[in-house]
């Protein structure tokens, strides 16, 4: 709730599935929506700063200039906005599980959009940087991509050492990295990897699962999946085995990094049911809703929330979903999993309605 660089607002506002948090940094106030985005905010304004402070060293001036005699070209600004213009979009679970979510559309590939561009030993030196700093490298965070890229030019063109005390921001080393919910060797890959090299296993990966060339390109080359959006995604649909086609397209329609981050946890969430409750057998389109059937058929209806309350519009959305075993005799059951909490008013309508509730599931080990 504070920190020496932050303080946080003592009231959230909730839509009925969301959070929007104020945050409060220098002479800075911002309102963020999601508890995910508002955890990784706070570790950036950190992060920044100690970059700042680093810059200011002898030992990263001398850095710089011999990384500007090997003539690294500068990559600020390499993280873009392809999708700018669009304003007060609803954000994830609230237009994707919501009632207005069929009426947007997402943009078309913006090509490598917000990857890093591939300059020899930079790119991985601010993956590894990042990392350390509990950061993204692929934040759409403008003023945090222009302290990594010249730290990473220093470390890459310039020889700066970077130590172990960079790593101290905020909290534990890496907290990026086990706020994904990813196991030990997808961490390794995530930060060993390039942009290119991930994108060349995800393409492998989607293949074998059946998915079309056409279908890869457009997921792979949408401008708000980052290589780390993708291959946390590909890696669950993989897991589950299923063909993810219906997934993807639902996926692609994606407007901004918290549609992205949205996604990500519906993947997670559908993997670890099939991984920790029952086998799924397809995923699909019901309600114009993601959902995925198990080998029992029940039918898994994925959430990612902050806290979900009982209100109008979850009251319909219920409703359509508790009589779907009513109109397909396949259905044989109902399970919500939610990454998030639920209130207990919405817990027990659920229950009412015969609809199974498993809540924060993605913290469960």
């Amino acid at each position: 709730m504070k920190g020496s660089l932050h303080s946080v607002g003592e009231q959230a506002e909730n839509d009925g599935l969301l959070n929007t948090y104020f945050l409060y940094s220098g002479d800075n106030a911002s309102a963020v929506t999601t508890g995910i985005a508002f955890r990784t905010r706070i570790r950036e304004i950190y992060a920044i700063d100690k970059l700042k402070g680093m810059s200011k060293t002898d030992e990263f001036t001398k850095a710089m200039a011999n990384a500007g005699r090997q003539k690294i070209d500068s990559a600020v600004g390499l993280v873009q906005d392809p999708i700018g213009t669009i304003k007060r979009v609803p954000l994830g679970a609230s237009r994707f599980f919501g009632r207005i979510g069929e009426s947007l559309k997402g943009g078309g590939s913006e090509g490598e959009g917000n990857a890093l561009q591939s300059i020899t030993g930079v790119d991985k030196a601010k993956v590894a940087l990042a990392a350390k700093l509990g950061v993204s490298p692929y934040s759409t965070n403008q003023e945090l991509q222009e302290q990594l890229t010249n730290a990473a030019r220093a470390v890459a063109g310039g020889g700066l050492i970077v130590s172990a005390a960079t790593a101290a921001v905020g909290g534990a080393a890496g907290d990026v990295i086990t706020g994904l919910n990813v196991n030990q060797t997808l961490q390794q890959t995530l930060v060993n990897s390039s942009p290119s090299d991930l994108r060349i296993i995800n393409r492998k990966k989607l293949f074998a699962l059946g998915v079309t060339r056409e279908n890869a390109d457009e997921f792979l080359m949408h401008p708000w999946y980052s290589p780390w959006h993708e291959t946390i995604i590909t890696d669950a649909l993989a897991t589950i085995g299923r063909d993810p086609t219906q997934f993807l397209e639902r996926a692609c329609r994606a407007l901004t990094e918290q549609d992205a981050n949205y996604f990500q946890r519906l993947a997670q969430v559908l993997a670890r049911y099939h991984k920790t409750k029952t086998p799924l057998k397809s995923i699909r389109i019901e309600s114009s809703r993601v959902c995925a059937m198990d080998s029992n058929g029940t039918l898994v209806i994925p959430l990612s929330c902050d806290y979900a309350i009982w209100s109008e519009p979850a009251a319909a959305r219920v409703e359509a979903f508790s009589q779907l075993p009513q109109s397909q005799s396949e259905i044989k059951g109902l399970a919500l999993w939610v990454d998030g909490k639920v209130s207990d008013r919405a817990a027990q309508e659920l229950k009412n309605r015969k609809i199974d509730l498993a809540t924060d599931v993605l913290d469960q080990r």
